[in-house]
């Protein structure tokens, strides 16, 4: 995998952090997508085992692309419903975020889906002198059922008071990697620039995983 970070060569990339009971839930998710990873690929959405992610299911949430300029909350544990002080599904993934920052944030989170690659996240919510929130979001893309990467594996972690919600966040720092080789062993393409990445149609279909008990499932 070739890493393209904005920190020095020599900063230790985020997941290799120990970060105690942040890094084990952002490892519990990262290590299971890694596992679907056949021949180097990109995982299926319909491959994700809930039993494995067990641990991080408050944390954890899938994301779709169904454009480039369109990145959206599929599915969401309750921790991210508790940040935000409202049911997220259905929401963008820029509203997590300060205004001043979701340009930068959708400029690299549209390469999860385009490169593809897998995005790390240093976060921080200290918006109007309230408590500091440190948080870590990572992205890792998917294929959805029309065969593209138009999905994306989530985990939002944070540390401190959530207090009076909505929480949103600066990024204090990021990490890209870039994944190498086909998107995927079965033919699966990455999105690109003013292409759908799926037809038209209801969004209906039953998901694979479902909230309960406070995650996904």
């Amino acid at each position: 995998m070739k890493t393209c970070s904005e920190q020095p060569r020599n900063v230790v990339p985020l997941w290799h952090r120990k970060d105690h009971q942040m890094g084990s839930v952002v490892g519990t998710v990262m290590t299971h997508w890694t596992s679907l990873r056949r021949n180097g690929g990109i995982p299926r959405r319909a491959d994700l085992d809930p039993q494995a992610l067990a641990p991080a299911l408050p944390n954890a949430f899938l994301l779709e692309c169904p454009r480039p300029d369109a990145v959206r909350f599929r599915l969401a544990g309750q921790h991210l419903h508790h940040t935000m002080g409202m049911d997220v599904r259905g929401m963008p993934l820029r509203a997590f975020f300060e205004i001043p920052d979701r340009k930068r944030l959708m400029e690299r989170v549209f390469q999860v889906f385009s490169d593809p690659a897998v995005l790390d996240l240093e976060l921080v919510s200290d918006a109007q002198g309230r408590a500091v929130l440190e948080g870590r979001m990572c992205l890792m893309p998917l294929t959805g059922p029309e065969g593209r990467i138009s999905r994306a594996l989530g985990v939002l972690v944070t540390d401190g008071l959530v207090g009076l919600p909505p929480r949103r966040f600066r990024i204090r720092h990021q990490s890209l990697t870039r994944l190498a080789g086909r998107p995927d062993s079965t033919g699966a393409t990455p999105i690109q620039p003013g292409q759908s990445a799926e037809p038209a149609r209801p969004f209906q279909k039953r998901p694979t995983l479902r909230l309960v008990q406070g995650g996904l499932s």
